[in-house]
């Protein structure tokens, strides 16, 4: 029983040291987690798309228009600037659509909070799902 007793207040001592050792408040933490989190629109940012073996640059160059570059994998230096259309789904979530000028048709759902893409290809009649990480460049 004393044994227990002891490793509780260890643990607990523990605990609010660790917690003691970050200065900043509660507001400034919720803060910093919103930075990149809440967003209305893609405008004037870049990003980067992995998913894996391909790896893409995304620059929303306007409200309906996007350039992006293939640095990774079998289409790397493959470019284009196209017209999309984005709808946001909430504070962290959007989704982006645009038809590239060979036919392709891409769909996406960003989740700015979990830094995941889910891509969908329209390819003829035929739907590829990728997934992918995003980082803000």
């Amino acid at each position: 029983m004393k044994n227990t007793i002891l490793r509780i207040l260890v643990l607990i001592t523990f605990l609010s040291c660790k917690h003691q050792n970050d200065t900043r408040d509660v507001g400034t933490i919720q803060d910093e987690k919103k930075m990149f989190i809440e967003v209305d629109s893609l405008y004037g940012k870049t990003l980067e798309y992995n998913y894996g073996d391909h790896v893409y640059e995304v620059n929303f160059i306007s409200e309906n228009e996007l350039y992006w570059k293939c640095i990774k994998g079998s289409e790397k230096g493959k470019d284009a600037t196209d017209k999309y259309s984005a709808l946001r789904l909430d504070n962290s979530t959007l989704f982006v659509s645009w038809v590239e000028k060979d036919g392709l048709g891409v769909s996406q759902v960003i989740d700015l909070q979990n830094n995941t893409v889910k891509t969908f290809l329209k390819m003829n009649k035929e739907i590829v799902p990728l997934i992918g990480t995003i980082r803000k460049l």
